[in-house]
């Protein structure tokens, strides 16, 4: 099949999306509920047996005609990134990073030349996630996450960009994980943004990879590629941490997590081994409204555990209110002050995630 000219659709696309979408106005604020699942999932052939290299030439075959280049206008220049197909009718899996500031969004979809208007749908700023919207569209090949728990560090992976980028194919392994890793701010311009229990990768990622899968030897996603301005590698948002976020985007329409009434800042053990503080989350400000000030909690404490979750590195309290617990649940909560433990039980809510 013939690659289409991505190259001369390129050249004159600012014009059309200034023409075409500038008008539809894309922020991080637009949300639009569509109630939408997610069934499918791709595994390998039974029985077949794969050498290192041609599970990585089975998987990026797999994964390509998934993989979108998403294309956005921010006058005067067009930027792009990638994002893939998590719904045959349309929904697309990217980051914040990508889709953030655009004054319009168009995708471009492998072995199909023509630009395909998007819109955004709901996105998480805490854990840098985003799902945008293809109308009028069906039949399209999809890709599902991976068991986040079959994640182990040496694993070969595979980056899959767009067709902008020739469908660009990056593998590598998966150096560390759970790491705490910085990335520029989509919101705040000119400031970073950290995001806890991250993959750390060898895979080079740059803007156009950026926002696409991250995908194990089964084509299945383990990650959101991004790109850090501290490692030229980049590295991967977790699937643990993402996947409730789109699941119930693609539910729901939008996003709505537990909440403490107060924000965070994780310590991690080596953070904790260098400030003489426990490995946890430390209380940066707490709402005078909410259950943790209600509970007693201040600003300087830190949470080590809810009911008989321990905070670590694998298990971040942004992961731990996204993925174990939900608003209006009863939970303990242990926290240290001043060097001593203490206990309290609260109510938590729910809301958006705040950028």
């Amino acid at each position: 099949m013939r690659r289409p000219l991505w190259g001369p659709l390129l050249a004159v696309l600012a014009g059309l999306v200034v023409t075409a979408l500038v008008a539809a106005g894309v922020t991080l604020g637009i949300l639009r509920v569509q109630s939408r699942t997610n069934p499918q999932q791709v595994n390998l052939r039974p029985g077949v047996t794969l050498t290192q290299d041609s599970a990585i030439v089975e998987a990026a075959a797999k994964g390509r005609p998934a993989v979108v280049s998403v294309v956005t206008q921010h006058l005067p220049t067009v930027v792009r990134g990638s994002g893939y197909f998590a719904t045959s009718d349309g929904y697309i899996v990217t980051s914040t990073s990508v889709v953030a500031g655009a004054n319009g969004l168009t995708v471009l979809v492998p072995g199909d030349s023509t630009p395909h208007d998007a819109r955004l749908v709901d996105y998480d700023c805490q854990t840098g996630v985003a799902v945008i919207k293809v109308d009028k569209v069906s039949g399209l090949p999809t890709l599902a996450f991976a068991d986040p728990t079959a994640l182990v560090q040496g694993q070969v992976i595979v980056a899959v960009g767009g067709p902008v980028e020739g469908s660009a194919i990056t593998p590598g392994y998966v150096s560390a994980m759970h790491r705490v890793t910085s990335a520029k701010d989509p919101v705040n311009l000119g400031h970073t943004i950290q995001f806890s229990d991250t993959i750390l990768t060898n895979v080079p990622i740059d803007d156009g990879t950026s926002g696409g899968p991250l995908l194990n030897v089964s084509s299945q996603v383990i990650g959101i590629a991004m790109t850090s301005p501290a490692q030229p590698q980049g590295f991967g948002l977790n699937v643990a941490d993402i996947q409730d976020d789109v699941q119930q985007i693609l539910s729901t329409g939008q996003v709505a997590v537990a909440s403490l009434g107060a924000s965070t800042s994780d310590i991690t053990a080596e953070g904790a081994e260098l400030g003489g503080l426990p490995e946890g989350a430390q209380l940066l400000a707490v709402d005078r409204s909410g259950p943790a000030a209600a509970a007693g909690l201040q600003v300087g404490d830190v949470i080590t555990q809810i009911d008989d979750v321990k905070l670590d590195a694998a298990h971040p309290i942004s992961l731990l209110l996204r993925s174990r617990f939900h608003g209006s649940q009863r939970v303990t909560v242990t926290y240290e002050r001043g060097g001593s433990s203490t206990q309290a039980e609260l109510t938590l809510t729910s809301q958006h995630p705040t950028c």
